[in-house]
């Protein structure tokens, strides 16, 4: 079995010339927590999920986990303004600009190894083709129900 017969091939994208705001509104609205960006040829150009948008938004004292105890943190007003500043730039400024893809032809194996070995915020493997066209997409949850088959 191989990433061609597990891929999603109507995958939701997000432009390039997105915003932050208007992907988080597409997230919502879909109830997706990671997209694949591509420019106007359907090349990725990127990936970007909901906990990058989160890293950048919140306090710096938070995310580098200076404060174990988050209930002693002072008011969310700090990340509500980050989120509020963040939401007109373009996803560009925080999404993983070199995102683990895959080829079709990759094993189901391949896959799981590659969400296993990067960080637990990947939630999708851009399925590419040799000049990074996307041609789908694979989630943990493709993976899951090939094993659980």
């Amino acid at each position: 079995m191989n990433a061609k017969d597990i891929m999603i091939r109507q995958a939701h994208t997000i432009p390039v010339q997105c915003t932050i705001g208007e992907a988080l509104r597409q997230m919502a609205d879909l109830r997706i927590q990671a997209f694949p960006i591509v420019d106007e040829k359907k090349m990725v150009v990127g990936t970007l999920s909901f906990w990058q948008i989160l890293e950048w938004a919140m306090p710096s004292y938070i995310s580098q986990d200076d404060l174990s105890d988050v209930r002693f943190a002072p008011d969310l007003a700090q990340f509500h303004e980050r989120l509020g500043e963040l939401k007109p730039k373009p996803v560009t400024q925080v999404m993983n600009p070199q995102p683990p893809c895959v080829r079709p032809d990759d094993s189901v194996l391949a896959c799981a190894v590659l969400i296993m070995k990067t960080p637990k915020t990947v939630y999708l493997l851009p399925v590419v083709e040799t000049d990074q066209q996307l041609v789908g997409v694979i989630s943990a949850w493709d993976i899951i129900k090939e094993i659980t088959g």
